[in-house]
């Protein structure tokens, strides 16, 4: 993530960015053919990204125009969360309709209708969000991303007659939602990893062949740096750090079942660490070390607090490592600055230094010829 995060963000300013991706993104040694052209539509698609970006940036906004886009967002925003909360209550008086109902008490078949009424609202209810969606006025596709993750519901444009965009947005989310789900069930189902990576491979290539044949390009480019960015920022302090928390507090706070499961004799499953250490004292000298392992690196805080000491030292040094590097460019722009400076000066002054041999040059012209007597001019004329 630091690395995205200084590849994306590393200039401040993007002037002069279209020059350098013209003139400086060439790679001279690609001689194959199916290289350069890769590296052709590399640099085609980078060039759109900066123009759309560009325009973005460029194109004037009205204050109506402004107060339309605020006045539609807070509208979609309002039936969006009146959506939620009303699907939330009419799950909350179901229930308690079915709970107290003594007609549904000893049928089974009674049991399936609020799963059933669930089902149906979290079938139809991201159908109506995605409607409201589409009302969104948003001119960057990165705020699109936000707006997804806030409500863990995508946006989608309605469907016309013509081949449907590609959603990187619903995509990004789904991507991010199912290695959240693969963290937090890893220490229930240890293969669920391998699943995942299964699942990943087939998804990936199902959605390439669907993505080529059935999808166009998106009318507004996707700048791809930066979505990166976001994707591993996201998916690092939101799904990844929120997955460790939940499992570490079910490790060391929940109390396991008490019917079924390798923990059901244990007040908690961190307790597991420590029978496994007695054992392994009462198996004999040639396993001891194991015991001392646990004692002084695994229960022992300080080795805890000098892990997160040397994590956050090295988090440290990236952002100073990124910081030294703008000021390396911010300097670097001030000594190019201040070249053409100088070569604007050197530039004038020649103009300046020629000009004034020019005028010499004339005035010397003119003195000569006034300092000719005319009787010279008449000779020669008669010659």
């Amino acid at each position: 993530m630091a690395h995205s995060f200084g590849e994306s963000y590393r200039v401040d300013s993007t002037s002069g960015i279209h020059a350098i991706t013209v003139f400086c993104s060439w790679d001279c040694k690609v001689t194959q053919k199916r290289a350069s052209r890769l590296q052709q539509d590399n640099i085609r698609t980078r060039l759109k990204e900066l123009l759309a970006e560009w325009q973005l940036r460029q194109g004037p906004r009205s204050v109506c125009r402004r107060l339309r886009q605020a006045a539609a967002l807070g509208l979609v925003w309002l039936l969006c969360l009146g959506t939620a909360l009303g699907c939330a209550v009419a799950v909350h008086v179901f229930s308690e309709f079915m709970i107290q109902s003594p007609e549904t008490a000893g049928q089974e078949a009674a049991l399936l209708v609020l799963p059933l009424v669930v089902g149906l609202l979290n079938l139809g209810a991201p159908y109506l969000c995605r409607i409201l969606a589409a009302l969104e006025p948003h001119d960057s596709p990165v705020l699109e991303v936000y707006m997804a993750i806030c409500r863990i519901i995508s946006e989608k444009k309605l469907k016309r007659r013509r081949k449907p965009e590609f959603d990187i947005a619903r995509n990004v989310l789904e991507l991010i939602y199912g290695q959240t789900l693969a963290w937090l069930g890893v220490l229930f189902s240890p293969l669920l990893p391998a699943v995942q990576i299964i699942k990943l491979l087939l998804v990936f290539y199902i959605k390439k062949t669907s993505l080529l044949a059935n999808c166009q390009a998106p009318r507004r480019p996707w700048l791809a740096s930066h979505m990166s960015t976001v994707f591993l920022t996201l998916l690092c302090f939101p799904a990844f750090l929120g997955a460790a928390v939940f499992l570490c507090y079910a490790v060391w706070q929940v109390k396991p079942s008490g019917i079924c499961g390798p923990f059901r004799t244990l007040d908690t499953m961190y307790e597991a660490g420590r029978v496994w250490v007695r054992h392994l004292e009462a198996a004999g000298p040639r396993v001891s070390w194991l015991p001392w392992v646990h004692r002084y690196l695994v229960e022992n805080t300080f080795f805890v607090f000098l892990v997160s000491a040397l994590l956050l030292a090295v988090i440290y040094l990236n952002i100073q490592v990124v910081r030294g590097q703008r000021k390396v460019i911010c300097l670097l722009k001030e000594q190019i600055s201040n070249e053409g400076e100088d070569k604007i000066f050197l530039i004038n002054k020649l103009h300046s230094i020629y000009e004034r041999k020019e005028r010499e040059e004339r005035s010397r012209f003119r003195t000569s010829q006034a300092a000719v007597p005319p009787t010279l001019f008449t000779d020669e004329r008669d010659a």
